[in-house]
């Protein structure tokens, strides 16, 4: 049964404390909404809900009326000719210049004078299952770098999360700490990462430098590829009967 979204949320202040340390995310069933910090300067953004508006998943809708700063910026990556389109800018009258579309898998650079907060409200991806736990993370077929995200809300999303199959010596994935501004960079080499293991967090994009996809593709392996997120450190929520919620040992919000 589908409830309405303010039941979702243990209390706005516990979100607010707990997606800026863990990145985690508050729903029940299918549709839910988390609360995200913005930082002056660069963000490697994501939206990992589907408003379900037309059209689907535009800046206009994804962010809230008078939240973004006058002057804020945002460009998506272009994989086919290796570069940021034209950079739209936020108006607080008329909102964005370019009211570009932001959905599952995709990231973005949003650059702001402030920090501000955003609320993403909507559905999660229809390949996760909120009662078993178990999705698939797509197979990203692209070579060369690309501006990816995680398709499912979720913190500490690995490589695998993000790309379908396991690294292949010599990509990298470049990610941004929003708060002090520092990129760091990681490349896979003989069999691990040189610099740190990749981990997005909620609503976070990263750049990923990506090789042909391998023949066979890991992702088509049998089993291999499907997650439980419900034994491990990713699970994020799950529904029950009830209506009352839970802080797990792990930090997510669950349903009882």
């Amino acid at each position: 049964m589908r409830m309405k979204i303010a039941n979702y949320l243990c209390s706005v202040a516990f979100v607010v404390a707990v997606v800026s340390a863990n990145g985690q995310v508050y729903s029940a069933n299918i549709v839910g909404y988390y609360n995200l910090p913005f930082y002056a300067g660069d963000n490697l953004i994501a939206n990992q809900l589907d408003a379900g508006t037309v059209p689907d998943n535009a800046l206009n809708t994804v962010f809230q009326p008078g939240v973004v700063p006058e002057g804020a910026t945002f460009t998506e990556w272009d994989p086919a000719t290796q570069q940021y389109l034209p950079a739209s800018v936020y108006d607080t009258v008329n909102g964005w210049s370019i009211n570009y579309t932001l959905g599952f898998g995709q990231g973005g650079l949003l650059n702001s004078p402030s920090s501000f907060v955003n609320t993403f409200v909507g559905s999660v991806w229809s390949g996760y299952d909120p009662i078993t736990g178990l999705w698939l993370p797509p197979l990203v077929t692209g070579s060369g770098s690309q501006l990816l995200s995680c398709y499912v809300p979720i913190a500490d999303a690995t490589f695998y999360d993000v790309v379908g199959r396991d690294p292949q010596n010599g990509e990298s994935v470049t990610w941004l700490n929003a708060a002090s501004q520092v990129y760091t960079t990681s490349t896979f080499e003989n069999g691990a990462w040189n610099n740190g293991i990749p981990a997005l967090n909620l609503g976070q994009s990263a750049v990923f430098n990506l090789q042909p996809v391998p023949e066979p593709a890991v992702h088509n392996l049998i089993g291999a590829s499907i997650f439980l997120l419900a034994t491990g450190r990713r699970y994020v929520f799950k529904q029950n009967d009830g209506g009352r919620f839970k802080r797990s040992h792990f930090g997510a919000c669950q349903r009882v």
